[in-house]
């Protein structure tokens, strides 16, 4: 079975509007899920163990919205597990932190892209993170 995939730098940033586009995707089914939850709070508050006996009213909105959510964390996987397949870890959601391993001086490091940024920029030990990043 082969290694994780080791990325040069101008490779890594060719993936950058691939990782854009994967946290618009992340950023849009993460508001769903948040919307969808909070509708299924409001009827658990309303009508608490109640809202799963199929005489209640709302026991079909119910389940169409457990169906949803179910449907929104597939997607959700699929998106990171998209972004898995190319070698790329996702670090942080709301920072829109991404890691690609690279060799640099003859060691294993991470190259550590974050949202917004037009090309990567930075790089960290790979038993470290963020906080840590260096500039190329």
């Amino acid at each position: 079975m082969p290694g994780p995939r080791v990325y040069e730098l101008e490779e890594a940033n060719e993936l950058i509007p691939v990782f854009e586009n994967a946290f618009e995707e992340l950023d849009a089914l993460r508001e769903q899920l948040r919307t969808a939850k909070i509708k299924l709070n409001a009827l658990e508050m309303i009508w608490g163990s109640a809202l799963s006996e199929k005489e209640n009213p709302d026991f079909k909105e119910r389940t169409s919205l457990l169906e949803e959510l179910k449907k929104l964390e597939e997607q959700f996987g699929e998106v990171v597990n998209r972004l898995a397949e190319v070698g790329a870890t996702v670090k942080d959601l709301d920072m829109g932190l991404v890691d690609l391993y690279h060799v640099r001086e003859g060691h294993l490091v991470c190259l550590c892209w974050k949202r917004g940024e037009d090309e990567i920029l930075a790089w960290h030990d790979v038993d470290t993170g963020y906080s840590d990043r260096q500039d190329l």
